[in-house]
């Protein structure tokens, strides 16, 4: 996401069109969401409360989460006096956080030494070494090429600098998973570079420079995973051409995809368009199978977030909101069966679950709940009203949630029926999100069977049942 670092240059309005035109192409998002170039102000959403039925059948598999779904994007690494920030380092340690894409659009530069032209391998262990004391699985991104490397003034590489560049990201690999011996498995060798090369006529040579530095990385470790293309958007026609020219040297498929361009867009809009990430996934798994047909790819939504443009005004992923928007999403990849997802992203003052002072956002809560209470088999759910949603989950030790989500801005009474009768405890624990904050609380076995549920205005309510009858404890403070 080359968009969060652009305003650190001087925003002439030739820098700004060259920047724009290498991220999300806001024609596009222009075109489907309709902005609004004034207000920065989001159109008022509906107050009114709304009624649904939710059916839950525990006993239909829709899909498999694990903690992968759950991931998210870190930059603070690329600066080891910030990675080494212990308080930053336990929070993410505490929400649990399995999956980690490793990205900044000057990491080729930030650590790299232009005198030498290699890597500074000193700064790449000191970050390393001060970061995730959880151990998650890293993706690793190399963005692009260094800024010693000969490229055309629209920002294409040159050709005589392809080999250059492949050898140098498998010199990467060979710091990361050979000399330092971090093992990392899941590595991009690009960056929505392709927005650019399709401008000038050039996806071919794109592709030609993924699988040069595909074959050298995997020539220094043949045990890693090398993906791509790392699409700025979920745009099918440039997947294919992809599939097509690196099919051999495809071991995962990465995309990026965010809400909307536009800070005055309503929430309705927002919330509405949810639904939609898991139409991608099944797109692009359609299209994997087809031109992949004898093996299975994952998939990884790299990216995504309320907002691309992080100059735009945006804030409502700092609130309930937003975690209310990114339940529905998880939701929705979830049930597509997405493989891996990593948000964007993990510490900032615009997007990060985490704050600059190191304050948990709300959205935060939900990965936290993802991981503990929503790993394991999903099960079918099925809502009568588009802005209520449900996500069933079996875990693997017998217990099961259901999360429970109104994306309105009104009161939602909901009629939850199972289709398979749970076991009957005294109480359910229920944990809650909305406006006030986050709650736990229960909910008697009666209330719960006996009268309508209601969720506040953009909020979550997520039920736990024990897998023996009994009522599920309360969380234990992490």
């Amino acid at each position: 996401m080359r968009r969060r670092d652009m305003f650190k240059l001087a925003v002439s309005g030739s820098a700004l069109t060259q920047v724009l035109g290498t991220s999300c192409q806001r024609q596009i998002f222009n075109h489907l969401m309709g902005e609004n170039r004034g207000s920065s102000t989001p159109k008022r959403s509906s107050t009114h409360s709304i009624t649904a039925i939710v059916t839950v059948n525990w006993g239909h598999v829709v899909a498999r989460t694990t903690p992968f779904t759950f991931g998210s994007n870190d930059y603070e690494i690329t600066r080891p006096e910030r990675a080494a920030d212990p308080v930053y380092q336990n929070l993410l340690a505490d929400l649990g956080i399995g999956l980690i894409r490793i990205h900044h659009a000057e990491l080729s530069d930030r650590w790299t030494n232009p005198t030498t032209q290699t890597w500074d391998e000193a700064k790449i262990k000191a970050g390393y070494d001060a970061s995730y004391p959880q151990q998650p699985s890293i993706i690793q991104n190399i963005p692009g090429w260094p800024k010693w490397m000969v490229e055309s003034q629209d920002g294409l590489l040159d050709p005589s600098e392809y080999d250059n560049y492949a050898a140098f990201c498998a010199q990467l690999v060979e710091i990361l998973n050979q000399r330092q011996q971090r093992k990392v498995v899941y590595w991009e060798p690009l960056n929505e570079q392709d927005v650019r090369y399709q401008k000038a006529g050039k996806l071919d040579e794109l592709w030609t420079i993924y699988n040069k530095a595909a074959i050298a990385m995997k020539r220094q470790d043949p045990q890693i995973k090398v993906g791509g293309p790392v699409l700025t958007w979920d745009e099918s026609r440039r997947l294919v051409s992809f599939l097509k020219a690196c099919e051999p040297n495809v071991d995962f498929i990465s995309w990026h995809r965010y809400g909307s361009g536009n800070a005055s867009e309503s929430t309705d809009t927002l919330m509405s368009y949810t639904p939609k990430y898991k139409t991608q996934v099944q797109e692009f798994r359609k299209l994997a199978n087809q031109y992949i047909p004898d093996r299975n790819v994952p998939l990884l939504l790299g990216e995504y977030n309320i907002n691309y443009h992080w100059r735009s005004g945006e804030n409502r992923q700092h609130t309930h909101v937003g975690a209310v928007w990114f339940a529905s999403v998880l939701k929705n990849l979830a049930d597509a069966g997405i493989d891996m997802a990593t948000s964007w992203h993990l510490k900032d003052g615009v997007y990060g679950l985490i704050d600059p002072k190191n304050n948990l956002r709300p959205a935060a809560t939900v990965f936290a709940w993802g991981i503990q209470y929503l790993t394991g088999t999903v099960m079918h759910a099925d809502s009568n009203h588009p802005f209520v949603e449900a996500m069933p989950v079996f875990q693997s030790d017998g217990t099961r949630s259901l999360l429970l989500i109104n994306k309105s801005a009104g009161l939602a009474i909901l009629d939850v029926q199972a289709t398979q009768k749970e076991a009957k405890p005294d109480s359910l624990l229920m944990l809650s999100l909305d406006a006030t904050g986050v709650k736990t609380t229960s909910l008697t076995t009666a209330t719960w069977e006996q009268q309508p549920l209601t969720l506040n205005p953009y909020s979550l309510i997520l039920l736990r049942f024990a897998a023996n009858g009994s009522c599920v404890n309360q969380p234990q403070k992490s």
